[in-house]
């Protein structure tokens, strides 16, 4: 069974475990400490005490959101785990517009939640890297 929990109360070291299980970057503690810190909404899926998913939004909580950081356990994927993930970040949010960057290997997976692609969105890469 799984549980999920909508708090920052997230082991770092578990976090930085389930980063690398998803070929994220590896990041310093203090790093994931601020990108916690710095959500306005974060949500974590346990298979009984592992860490098994993450997802953050940052927002200024009225027009819009950012969805970022969303992973699942390589062995708990096609579980249903992403999409509750993605469905308790935007709970009880329609008034919201959320929007967010995919790998394109995961974008039929938004595609499948209800994110569309939008052709009048620009960005500006990161100058450096941290």
């Amino acid at each position: 069974m799984i549980s999920y929990r909508a708090d920052r109360e997230i082991d770092l070291g578990a976090l930085a475990a389930l980063r690398s299980a998803c070929d994220f970057a590896a990041k310093p503690r203090d790093f994931l400490e601020q990108q916690i810190v710095g959500a306005r909404w974060v949500v974590h899926a346990y298979a009984g005490d592992r860490l098994v998913g993450f997802a953050r939004a940052i927002s200024d909580g009225i027009t819009n959101a950012y969805v970022s950081s969303v992973m699942v356990a390589p062995d708990m994927r096609r579980r249903g785990i992403g999409r509750a993930l993605i469905e308790r970040l935007l709970a009880g949010r329609p008034h919201i517009r959320f929007v967010l960057h995919t790998r394109p290997d995961a974008a039929a997976f938004y595609a499948a939640v209800g994110f569309s692609p939008a052709i009048s969105m620009l960005v500006r890469e990161r100058l450096s890297s941290i």
